[in-house]
């Protein structure tokens, strides 16, 4: 459970309505042999089918989304993939109609399964009747205890580590902060909540004046930020799960002076960034919706008989002054912001785990 997860819990909390979407995105039919220098499916060489299994839609999922079926469909141009699909499980993140979406897509005989759980516990038992029928398996966005799947993730604790470090170098190691906090009893909340205290122990002149719970959404987080900036002294930045657009907002109600805090890595949210004029040393930090095509290219190293570890931390995508006119230029108003996975960048990233260090990011195109 990632931004995806921690988002959508805090709207259902809130009571909002959640965007669901059922039935399948198709790129299905046959297609040729792999082309000459493309990636293999297989140890036969043959092309090969994925299916993902979506838990809910949200906006940042809707971006995961997108960017695996447009990989998909290249690689299916290409010869290496022969069909996809994309089912998004009806309900309310129910783990229970997921799981059933999961066995009907078994029957399906893919290749590859990607599973974006609702539950990373109840989803276990689906997930190894998928191994056990020959298929492999891939978890996104989530840790599961299922050893025969391979997991592709990004870390929870270095997102809270991403949201806070840079807001404390723009302020220069001092200073009072409001914590913006996400889901609080979330399990990655909880990480990424702890890994914050652990950094601020060692700046001992800045000093935590509030937390308020944002749920990592801009309009919460603007209304929490509202009720309790009146009895508050001056803030130089509000770390924490994201909503910098709401943050802003409420201080510029107040008519207080802007602090550092950190943007959502949507379109929206860093065009009023780069329209706000803000160079405060902002910044934007989220989970990377891109690990669907990375996902891809580590399915296919598995398939190909390559050394693939059992879970796979990628790096997380940051946004500051420096690349914020490239984000800006390249994303829709809905979109996330993603790393550019390429096959050569997923080796790199494996190779790199191989060697006990962290995965690189690629490069921005």
């Amino acid at each position: 459970m990632s931004f995806g997860s921690l988002q959508r819990i805090g709207v259902a909390v809130l009571a909002a309505a959640a965007l669901v979407l059922s039935g399948c995105a198709s790129g299905s039919g046959s297609s040729a042999s792999p082309a000459a220098g493309s990636s293999g499916s297989s140890a036969a060489g043959k092309p090969i089918s994925i299916a993902l299994s979506n838990g809910f839609v949200n906006g940042w999922r809707l971006t995961l989304i997108n960017k695996f079926e447009t990989e998909a469909k290249k690689l299916k141009e290409q010869g290496v993939v022969s069909d996809y699909t994309t089912v998004n499980a009806p309900g309310e993140n129910s783990a229970t109609e997921q799981a059933s979406q999961i066995r009907s897509l078994i029957l399906k005989k893919p290749d590859v399964l990607m599973v974006i759980p609702a539950s990373s516990t109840a989803l276990v038992p689906a997930v190894e009747e998928a191994c056990a029928a020959g298929i492999t398996v891939l978890v996104l966005d989530a840790d599961m205890d299922a050893k025969c799947a391979t997991v592709v993730r990004n870390a929870y604790s270095q997102w809270g580590e991403d949201s806070l470090k840079p807001a404390l170098d723009a302020i220069g190691g001092k200073g009072n902060i409001i914590i913006n906090r996400g889901v609080i009893g979330s399990q990655p909340e909880q990480e990424f909540n702890d890994r914050q205290h652990e950094i601020l122990k060692d700046y001992p002149d800045v000093k935590v004046v509030a937390e308020v719970n944002g749920y990592c959404d801009s309009s919460t987080a603007q209304k929490e930020i509202v009720a309790v900036l009146g009895s508050l002294p001056q803030i130089a930045a509000v770390p924490g799960c994201i909503g910098g657009m709401g943050v802003v907002q409420a201080f510029e109600s107040a008519g207080r002076p802007l602090p550092v805090v950190v943007f959502d890595t949507d379109g929206k949210s860093l065009s009023f960034w780069k329209k706000s004029g803000i160079k405060n040393g902002s910044f934007a930090a989220l989970t990377d919706p891109g690990q669907s095509v990375a996902a891809i290219y580590v399915a296919l190293a598995k398939l190909a008989g390559k050394d693939v570890p059992h879970e796979i931390v990628l790096p997380l995508v940051s946004v500051n002054q420096e690349n914020l006119d490239y984000w800006v230029g390249k994303l829709g108003a809905d979109e996330y912001a993603s790393q550019p996975w390429t096959e050569a960048s997923v080796q790199a990233a494996l190779d790199a785990i191989a060697a006990g260090k962290p995965a690189p990011a690629p490069a921005l195109n």
